[in-house]
């Protein structure tokens, strides 16, 4: 999970996540919520605010001629106000594989930390700042720390949902695992981000947001974060999801890492409080 950068939402909302998922390449930009974003009505946006808290739990496994899993856990924080909003989140995971021989190792690992705050969210225009960090195994990084502002820009709000793009300029120093032959980077990225939520039914949800961040003088070199989440609801308090995420590095594969992506398919189950 390379950090998330996750511009604040417009309520308090902690997460826990535990997550057991193969490694894999899939496909980027799901055409689905592209689709969807069209047959939004413009009328006004309305959400509750104040504090709010979610516990899920996902799950996938690969077995029989190798084996695959990975365990995950999320918590954040979250609060919407009238004319301020912040969110926290904390994500660990730990995953493992068997290679030819049927002999176990640690084959992903890592943390990821975000904070965001929203000034005026509930205006078309609106001004953030947040920070982050993270390590991973998977893309060889030991820790990777960030910061910055931008302003985020909500054309589509309705009682159904919302649609959004912003941008942000951020400053980022990544040191890679001590194994790796890369030096050390200090660089300052771009931060693009399209979020698209629906509620398609009473009981139907989805959501999908991409972050897109290339260096400012080097823009051959970027992340990709894409995530796409379907809700089933089964009371007003549970729910089940369908999570799509997909994760690009385009520097991974120089620091050590067996591929530049990262992409899982998810089920689980979520509560809401």
């Amino acid at each position: 999970m390379a950090v998330r950068q996750e511009h604040a939402d417009h309520q308090w909302r902690m997460v826990v996540r535990l997550t057991i998922r193969p490694r894999r390449q899939v496909a980027r930009w799901p055409a689905l919520f592209a689709v969807l974003t069209a047959l939004l009505p413009a009328d006004v946006f309305g959400q509750d605010g104040g504090w709010h808290s979610v516990l899920e739990a996902n799950a996938s496994t690969l077995f029989g001629a190798s084996s695959q899993t990975l365990a995950a856990l999320t918590a954040a924080v979250s609060h919407e106000g009238d004319d301020f909003t912040t969110d926290a989140s904390f994500k660990f995971r730990y995953g493992e594989s068997e290679d030819a021989e049927r002999v176990k190792f640690v084959s992903a690992r890592g943390w990821a930390l975000t904070a965001s705050a929203d000034v005026t969210p509930k205006a078309r225009f609106s001004p953030f700042v947040f920070v982050s960090g993270e390590a991973s195994l998977e893309k060889r990084i030991a820790s990777r720390r960030s910061g910055g502002a931008g302003a985020k820009w909500t054309f589509v709000r309705s009682d159904a949902g919302s649609v959004s793009l912003s941008l942000a300029v951020l400053a980022e120093r990544t040191d890679a695992l001590s194994d790796s032959a890369i030096s050390p980077t200090s660089v300052a990225r771009w931060s693009w981000r399209a979020k698209f939520e629906r509620r398609l039914a009473d009981r139907l949800s989805v959501s999908h947001v991409t972050f897109y961040a290339p260096i400012v003088n080097a823009p051959a070199q970027y992340t990709i974060v894409s995530t796409s989440v379907g809700n089933v609801a089964l009371t007003q308090a549970v729910g089940l999801t369908l999570t799509f995420t997909d994760n690009y590095d385009s520097q991974a594969r120089l620091r050590g890492a067996p591929t530049n992506n990262d992409g899982s398919l998810l089920f689980g189950i979520r509560a809401t409080f």
